[in-house]
């Protein structure tokens, strides 16, 4: 019984156990000043990232599908495309020296509330070789070093969407809004982007709330069920040796009984109301 009752709760733990812990999560975002359309012509190419990224030397695609990047420590990572959209693409890494396994990521060039990008790279993966922080930390700093680069650094032709709109508008409009304050117009737009990041950090706030939230209740629960499975094996085990010690305590009784049975039945089989009968002695015969 005792082994039965480490079975059931070994089983309820590795049930626990078994659980798979979440992916690590990155995700940066650069806005650009041009539309989704002019920025992803300068880096959603596959192999465009040797062109934005500094840390990359060189990029080859001779087989469909995939591309190998050199780095300029002389380091190869191996990737395979596995999605691609209008103006976003996924990958995963097959192979290289980056403490991750079971990346996946995406490169996505979206339109802003103002008309220009935002440029998202997010991925997800499994540490290896290293704690799920410091693995994170190496995937975030190179995102943020190839968006950086490409903000700073990358010239995309044309006017920005904002910009393209006040050309339309005339030459009139154009002058008015060049006798604007720049001052204030700058200003303007610095506070509608803070707007919009901190919306973007409001919603990823509750997002984050709310998985927590999830994996408390789960958490929750799960300890519920193994006090609950605990509990009905400790039940079940006292209501046994229970049993069994009523069953013991019967036999017991049983063969004191069937013993005082035989007893009692040895001691009236030699008492002396039974014994044989001694024959009298024969009288010695009288002298004439």
């Amino acid at each position: 019984m005792r082994r039965f009752n480490m079975m059931l709760a070994g089983s309820v733990l590795a049930g626990l156990i078994a659980t798979p812990a979440a992916a690590v999560e990155v995700r940066q975002v650069v806005e650009i000043l041009a539309p989704p359309a002019k920025v992803w012509a300068k880096v959603g190419d596959w192999c465009a990232i040797k062109d934005w990224h500094p840390a990359i030397a060189s990029c080859s695609a001779e087989k469909k599908g995939f591309r190998t990047l050199t780095l300029k420590d002389g380091g190869k990572i191996v990737e395979k495309l596995t999605k691609t959209g209008k103006n976003s693409y996924s990958y995963d890494i097959i192979e290289g020296p980056l403490p991750v396994k079971n990346y996946s990521a995406t490169l996505a060039a979206k339109p802003d509330s103002n008309g220009n990008t935002d440029l998202t790279w997010t991925a997800k993966f499994d540490a290896k070789g290293k704690t799920d922080a410091e693995a994170q930390a190496v995937i975030k700093g190179i995102f943020e070093s190839g968006l950086a680069n490409i903000k700073s650094n990358v010239k995309f032709d044309g006017p920005s969407v904002a910009a393209a709109a006040a050309t339309v508008a005339g030459a009139g409009a154009a002058a008015t809004a060049a006798a604007v304050a720049p001052a204030d117009a700058k200003a303007a737009k610095e506070a509608e982007r803070a707007k919009a990041r901190e919306e973007r950090q409001k919603k990823i706030a509750a997002m984050k709330a709310a998985a927590a939230e999830k994996y408390a209740a789960a958490k929750k629960i799960a300890a519920e069920k193994y006090a609950a499975a605990k509990l009905a094996t400790a039940e079940k085990y006292a209501a046994i040796k229970a049993k069994a010690a009523e069953q013991a305590k019967a036999a017991y009784e049983s063969a004191k009984a069937a013993y005082e049975k035989a007893k009692t039945m040895a001691k009236d089989a030699v008492t002396p109301s039974q014994a044989p009968a001694t024959a009298p002695a024969t009288p010695a015969p009288k002298k004439p």
